[in-house]
């Protein structure tokens, strides 16, 4: 029996689809004949950290457990065979198409700490008796989000060490891992998850897009202190990988509970003149942007409509910041005001 090791394109595209991945596949082997070979085609693990995997054909599962790299702990899991839901996508052909697939939802054993390195390794085999081997490395969920609001942001790069930042306040304390800000990226990698972090109910969080200075830390717990000019000292800072972002004159900024999961909150802005530019066509003219925009609305956390025209629309520039008033609970572009650049007042809020 020929054991063939496989990196394929599909490994890539498997990391696409798995929800709280923190790494890439260790290995993937497959094993059989002139068959055509097993794939994984998605990896989706849940709240609840109930694993799910998606295999092309008619698949068995031989075996199935967690290993805790930390600890070294491993665990079997307990397996059901599963229906592909109705928005299954197969991420490899982008297609919803639910015949010809097997699926499995695994159960671990084991308690598993929220943002907790773990791998799911395990085997299948198929009717042509061909063999994958699999080892995808997760991270525990979160099982206590912490839930936070926008309070000021400066989205538009100034100059070395200066950088664009979203700050908040944490309205119901947990934590942060998997809470997902989504379009403070570029086209390829537009999103960025909180790491595993503790807060309380009250504390500041100042997330800063870009990491150009040496010493800055994330602050995972209140003992530990960034270095860096622009780290806040009232305020927990966490710092993007980014060194050069694409410039937004026009965004929607969402705050979610997970990549896949609900809104928190979100901010819909756009600059003078870009808007004065677009004229009598002041769409968002981004497709993710207008989508992003409706989710905003649908998930009630923007009140003030969906169109381009909603938006805070501001004389906005590198040094400037908008800041979100603490009369209204009603988060429309009239609860947002323009702050002068000696007046923003990053990691401070309000």
């Amino acid at each position: 029996m020929n054991r063939i090791l496989c990196f394929g394109v599909w490994v890539a595209t498997l990391l696409i689809g798995c929800a709280g991945v923190s790494q890439q596949p260790v290995f993937t082997d497959i094993s059989g004949s002139d068959a055509e070979p097993i794939k994984l085609i998605r990896a989706d693990r849940t709240d609840d950290n109930v694993l799910q995997l998606y295999f092309t054909g008619k698949t068995q599962l031989l075996s199935a457990e967690i290993f805790i790299p930390e600890s070294g702990a491993t665990e079997v899991c307990t397996a059901e065979p599963m229906e592909a839901p109705d928005d299954f996508v197969d991420t490899e052909t982008s297609t919803q198409k639910t015949d010809g697939y097997t699926a499995f939802s695994l159960k671990p054993a084991m308690a598993i700490g929220i943002g907790e390195p773990f791998v799911l390794r395990g085997s299948v085999s198929d009717t042509a008796h061909g063999v994958l081997d699999f080892a995808l490395p997760f991270e525990g969920a979160n099982t206590r989000p912490a839930r936070l609001r926008i309070t000021e942001i400066r989205p538009l790069y100034s100059s070395k060490p200066k950088s664009e930042f979203i700050e908040f306040v944490v309205m119901d304390g947990g934590n942060l891992s998997g809470i997902t800000i989504t379009n403070v990226g570029n086209k390829h990698t537009p999103h960025y998850v909180f790491p595993a972090a503790e807060v309380k109910q009250g504390e500041v969080i100042v997330y800063h897009w870009r990491s150009v200075e040496d010493g800055i830390r994330d602050e995972l717990t209140a003992k530990i202190t960034s270095g860096g000019t622009q780290a806040c000292p009232a305020a927990r800072d966490f710092w993007g990988a980014y060194t050069s972002l694409p410039k937004r004159n026009a965004n929607v900024i969402l705050i979610k509970t997970s990549a896949r999961g609900g809104v928190q909150d979100a901010l819909l802005y756009c600059t003078e003149k870009e808007y004065a530019k677009r004229g009598a066509v002041s769409g968002w003219n981004d497709e993710t942007l207008t989508r992003e925009a409706k989710v905003a609305v649908a998930g009630g956390v923007w009140q003030g409509g969906e169109t381009l025209s909603s938006a805070v629309i501001a004389p906005l520039t590198a040094s400037k910041s908008l800041v979100r008033t603490t009369k209204s609970n009603t988060n429309t572009a009239a609860a947002w005001r323009l702050r002068e650049g000696k007046a923003v007042t990053m990691g401070s809020a309000y």
